[in-house]
């Protein structure tokens, strides 16, 4: 089924229950009121409230970090935090949780493909207010949205296109969630790591530059080549794709626990519903942490650079390990780094190892 299709028949049918839907690495879900969405839940860390508020100037990353570390010893919502120390307000707060959950949804319609399944019946027991969306206008704003990414596609090809600023910007006519973007648009960043820094979805930067294009404030630099994680997908069936992926995996596991984890990353991601995909990552998942606990890359190490900033910018990092880089300061420990990072926490501490083994970054001594 299309997305809009499955949407308008849970829509139509006034259906109560959970849509579970998995793709692109993700997994979401939409629970259901009498055909109108109440909540959303997404594994996607950029979607999660705290990065949200982040991306649109709500909050600073200070402020999340001491946030989530109240949260972590009172188990209080994040947003109620949020109120009792009045960095947002009430009115704001709502407003925004409601268009986080749009925005989740909007974010599947760019989905070439997933998988889902709808289990009817009571909801969860969550302790927020429910958010009540009406599908009709997501549905239109999605599909939208779909058209607007393949224009968008044609001028600005992919994620590692690089933009600049060509003539000044009005900032005046500019969101705030815009404006924090225009410091990191420098000629240099790639829209990945634009995304990264600024705490938003690639779609957000790209259609962002795509008006600047068009307006011609903007243009495409040369792309900087950089190290990417990515694994290439074959042209095979999709079995024959999962089954290349997880061989390739068990090859490396034992060697390198880390590369055979993005082996079976993409063999779980071309088919969620394989188990063996599942169960490998899990079994590379328990051989990484024992490794980071054989190194010592615990969540209470304070990092520190190790070479100096004129070798830091000679050598090439991904976009993940420029967001880890950027935020070592000599006083955060890697705990807080992963309370604010829009990166999964296990891949943070795995980029804190691989940093420490190549002898970018130190331990702070007096930790």
């Amino acid at each position: 089924m299309q997305l809009s299709e499955l949407l308008q028949w849970l829509a139509l049918g006034q259906k109560t229950g959970t849509l579970l839907i998995e793709g692109h690495g993700v997994q979401k879900k939409l629970f259901f009121q009498n055909g109108r969405v109440n909540f959303t839940s997404s594994s996607d860390q950029r979607e999660y409230l705290g990065q949200f508020l982040v991306s649109h100037g709500y909050i600073t990353e200070d402020e999340l970090k001491k946030a989530m570390e109240v949260q972590e010893e009172s188990k209080i919502l994040l947003g109620r935090i949020l109120l009792m120390i009045n960095a947002i307000s009430e009115t704001d707060l709502l407003r925004l949780m409601r268009r986080k959950a749009e925005e989740s949804i909007y974010d599947v319609f760019l989905w070439e493909d997933g998988h889902f399944e709808f289990v009817e019946g009571g909801q969860p027991d969550l302790k927020m207010v429910p958010l009540s969306l009406d599908l009709t206008s997501i549905i239109l704003e999605g599909l939208h949205r779909f058209d607007e990414w393949k224009r968008i596609r044609v001028r600005v090809p992919d994620d590692a296109a690089v933009p600049m600023i060509t003539r000044p910007l009005n900032l005046e006519e500019l969101s705030e969630r815009e404006r924090l973007m225009v410091p990191h648009i420098n000629g240099q960043s790639t829209i990945e790591e634009i995304a990264l820094q600024t705490h938003n979805a690639e779609f957000t930067v790209a259609r962002f530059v795509y008006e600047g294009l068009t307006n011609q404030t903007m243009a495409l630099a040369e792309a900087v080549p950089r190290r990417r994680t990515a694994v290439a997908v074959g042209n095979g069936t999709l079995e024959m794709d999962v089954e290349h992926f997880l061989e390739k995996g068990k090859a490396s596991l034992k060697e390198d626990p880390q590369a055979a984890y993005r082996m079976f990353k993409v063999a779980s991601d071309l088919d969620p519903a394989d188990g063996r995909a599942a169960e490998a990552v899990r079994d590379a998942e328990r051989k990484i942490r024992a490794g980071l606990e054989r190194d010592g890359v615990t969540g209470d190490k304070i990092p520190e650079l190790a070479i100096s900033i004129t070798d830091l910018t000679e050598r090439t990092f991904s976009p993940h390990e420029g967001f880890v880089l950027s935020r070592i300061n000599g006083h955060w420990d890697v705990k807080s780094i992963m309370k604010i990072s829009p990166i999964k926490e296990l891949e943070v501490m795995m980029i804190f190892q691989r940093l420490w083994r190549d002898g970018v970054i130190k331990w702070n001594a007096k930790r």
